[in-house]
């Protein structure tokens, strides 16, 4: 009766033993699902969420150029060209996009001032400009290796008494005005005058956050031998001060007694002849080649602004007001401005180790563009013969 009883109970639940049918239904409804998923799951996570066209089994891909546009910025895009090599056959599924070089020379920036080459300073910098910078840095208060390690900065291919690069700067305009025109920009002629340096940096900064309507040529360590030494002296390293030392009319006799009358001070050595430092040789090349309209040259600390040249003189510039101090056998302003009739702005900061605030360095900036606004726009007028040159 056991027996009976357990055959009775099974028959009774006979409906949940598995029905080949169902299974087989079940299996196939499992296995499209999953491909479903599998399908949803790709799209999504596809590099550009479509299905590329595939090319017939055997077909060559033509020589031709696609345009690939990468998106960096809801108002610039970078535009490069793309080449497929010849012969190259495409297989019926999407061809892989080529790879991209970290650095292109015919990338194009598109954006809001239309479409300009890309600036040099996308590229890296040398190892000479990259040990420069690292230097620099570890030396002078406000300067970051970031801010030259773009490759904006190049070896001028001449260097220091001691070897170390004379390294510059070219900034081309970024802005059209009536009037632009060349700036030379100067800093550390002396080397222990390192807040110049960092003034400069700064105001680079700025020209690139705001651009410019002049095109700027910036030598930053004028005299790297001095800025480097320890502890940095104000000359180079054959003990000769370089703005005493630029050849000027009269030098021979005049520097001697100049040397006298200071008690024959040795931070104010002109040296044993004129424009005799690699460095000052250097300095008057880039004057001849890239024909300066303007010269600053940033020192310090007397804490005032000198001036020579015969355009009405800026009355201030941030915090510093204009104080003629002349012009000194050898010097700068007498070479450019005496000789070449060159307008030469000296920033004497007040203090030779720590550059100004943010603030104080962003007011002589605006002043100093105030000035070359007026001193280009008196060019151009009177190059036309329509007016006098305005006041300072």
């Amino acid at each position: 009766m056991a027996n009976g009883s357990f055959k009775k109970k099974g028959s009774a639940q006979g409906s949940a033993n598995p029905n080949p049918k169902v299974l087989v239904a079940g299996w196939i409804g499992s296995m499209v699902l999953v491909a479903l998923i599998t399908v949803f799951v790709t799209y999504q996570f596809s590099d550009d969420g479509t299905e590329p066209e595939a090319s017939g089994a055997g077909q060559v891909a033509q020589n031709e150029p696609e345009q690939d546009v990468v998106q960096s910025s809801p108002d610039t895009q970078i535009e490069s060209e793309v080449t497929p090599q010849d012969g190259q056959v495409a297989e019926n599924e999407p061809e892989p996009e080529p790879a991209k070089p970290q650095f292109m020379p015919d990338l194009k920036l598109v954006g809001r001032q239309g479409i300009v080459q890309l600036a040099a300073s996308s590229l890296p910098p040398s190892d000479i400009v990259a040990s420069w910078c690292r230097d620099l840095a570890a030396r002078v208060p406000g300067v970051e290796s970031s801010d030259c390690m773009s490759g904006a900065f190049a070896d001028s291919g001449h260097k220091s008494v001691n070897g170390r690069p004379l390294i510059v700067r070219q900034i081309d305009p970024t802005q059209k005005a009536a009037g632009s025109g060349r700036v030379l920009l100067i800093a550390a002629t002396h080397g222990d005058e390192l807040s110049s340096v960092g003034t400069v940096f700064n105001w680079m900064n700025i020209m690139a956050d705001e651009g410019t309507p002049y095109e700027w040529k910036v030598a930053p360590v004028l005299n790297p031998d001095g800025l480097f030494h320890e502890p940095p002296t104000r000359v180079n390293a054959n003990g000769v001060d370089l703005n005493r030392n630029l050849p000027t009319a009269g030098w021979a006799k005049e520097s001697r007694d100049y040397w006298r009358r200071v008690g024959f001070e040795k931070r104010r050595f002109p040296g044993e002849s004129a424009g005799s430092e690699p460095e000052n040789k250097w300095l008057a090349e880039q004057i001849k080649q890239f024909k300066p309209n303007v010269i600053i040259s940033m020192h310090a600390p007397y804490g005032v602004l000198d001036y020579d040249g015969d355009f009405p003189a800026p009355r201030k510039m941030g915090s510093l007001n204009l104080h003629r101090l002349g012009v000194y056998p050898g010097s700068l302003g007498n070479f450019a401005s005496r000789m070449q009739g060159i307008p030469v702005i000296t920033v004497e900061l007040d203090n030779a180790d720590e550059p100004p605030s943010d603030r104080e360095i962003e007011q002589m900036f605006s002043d100093l563009n105030n000035w070359l606004d007026r001193y280009f726009r008196s060019v151009r007028q009177a190059s036309a013969n329509n007016s006098t040159p305005e006041a300072g």
